[in-house]
C-alpha cells in the first residue's frame, strides 16, 4: 500500500473524529443553556436553530460513517472470498 494512500487514510480519520469533537463541544453550549421551562431535555422545541442544525448534522455524519463502515466491510469480504 503506498504511503500517499495511507497518508489520505489517516487524514480522513483525523478530519472524521474533528467533526465528531466539534458536534460535541458545540453541544456541551447546549447542556449549559439548558432551561426546564422551555421542555424536556433534548427535545427539539427546547433548542434553538442553531443547536438543531448541529444535532441533525451528528445524525447524518452518524449515518454516513455507518454506510461507509458497510462499504469498507463488504470490500474487505469481497476481496477474501
Amino acid at each position: 500500500m503506498p504511503i500517499s494512500k495511507i497518508l489520505k487514510i489517516i487524514v480522513f480519520t483525523i478530519f472524521d473524529l474533528f467533526v465528531f469533537v466539534f458536534c460535541g463541544i458545540y453541544m456541551m453550549g447546549y447542556d449549559d443553556l439548558y432551561n426546564e421551562s422551555q421542555g424536556e431535555y433534548f427535545s427539539f422545541s427546547s433548542m434553538e436553530t442553531e443547536y438543531k442544525i448541529v444535532w441533525g448534522f451528528y445524525n447524518f455524519w452518524l449515518v454516513l460513517n455507518c454506510i461507509l463502515l458497510f462499504y469498507i466491510i463488504y470490500r474487505v469480504y469481497k476481496r477474501f472470498v
